[in-house]
Order: structure tokens, then sequence, then C-alpha cells
């Protein structure tokens, strides 16, 4: 029994080793700063996206070639500018249509900024821990480089998953990881 008791403590140890330079709160700020400011500029990236998606008539070669698909919609709404856009959605849709489509946004903003603000932290903990010295600003910059990375290579990469999929745009050929020819 000793030796299960022994094995079992060396293992807390080296768990409280490896996470000694977690700090929670920096994950808890990543998140709460990704969804504050998804929500915060949503009503703006609606705008962009209705703006977008105004009819415009296309040159011939591309309309024979890459027919557009049809959504139902025969009149489209014109708008004059980014107020006009915003008042008339709020007239129509209220607060709901400003915020349409906003939940995937906001759990992959939070998410990723989440884990950010996280692995960034904890990097930078890692490497100043037994230094009397600052970090260099070239090894903030590492720093950062390491934590976007780590947050590429975490399940949050598949919010792109979930964001595609729900636009219709995911083929056999998608990568999750692109970069990496993965």
């Amino acid at each position: 029994m000793t030796g299960q008791g022994q094995s079992a403590a060396a293992g807390s140890a080296a768990w409280s080793t490896v996470f000694r330079h977690v700090r929670y709160e920096n994950l808890v700020a990543g998140v709460s700063g990704g969804v504050l400011s998804n929500l915060a500029l949503h009503p703006l990236d609606l705008v962009k996206i209705r703006f977008a998606v105004i009819h415009r008539p296309a040159p011939l070669l591309t309309c024979v070639f890459f027919p557009a698909v049809s959504d139902g919609l025969e009149v489209r709404p014109k708008y004059k500018g980014i107020l006009h856009c915003l008042t008339t959605i709020w007239k129509a849709e209220g607060l709901r249509g400003l915020y349409q489509g906003a939940t995937p946004n906001v759990w992959g903003a939070g998410l990723s900024w989440g884990l950010y603000f996280f692995f960034y932290n904890a990097i930078k903990s890692y490497k100043t821990e037994g230094r009397a010295e600052q970090l260099t600003p070239v090894e903030y910059l590492i720093s950062a480089a390491e934590a976007g990375k780590a947050v590429m290579m975490s399940p949050s990469r598949l919010n792109a998953l979930v964001r595609g999929g729900e636009l219709g745009v995911l083929s056999e050929g998608l990568s999750l990881w692109p970069g990496l020819g993965l």
C-alpha cells in the first residue's frame, strides 16, 4: 500500500509543478473580454454582412460560370450608410435583429481569447521563474506567438468548423490546421 501512496503523492507533486504557472484569473479575463468585445461589435459585423450581400449586377462571365444562388429575396433593402442600416434593422427586427447570429461568434471569441490569455500568462510566468530581470521585448513577442500557436492547436479551433458548417462552406478538402498540412 505504501508504494501506491508514494506514487500518488509523486503524481500529485508532478501536476502541481506543471500547474504552478497557471492563473485562472487570466482565463476569466480573456473570456470576459472576448465575449464583451464581440457583443459590443456584433451589430457592426452584421452591417458589414448586410452590405456584402446587397445585390449588384455581376459581369456576364461571372453569371455564366458562377451563377448566384437565389435566396428567395426579390427585393433587398438598400442602405444609405452604416447608421441607416442599423436603424433600419432596429425598426424592422428590434434588438434581436441586431444580434442575430451572434451566438457562435460569442462562443468562439470568448473561448479563443480566454485560452490566449491563459496560455500567454502561463508561458510568461514559466519563463520568468527564477529570473531577477524582466523579459525582453523579443521574449514577450515569442511568448505571444507561442500562446497563439497553443490556441490554434486547441479544441477552440473547432470554432472554424462550427461557423463554417453553419455558413455551408465546408468541403472535404478543408483542413482544421491548414498551415500544418493536417
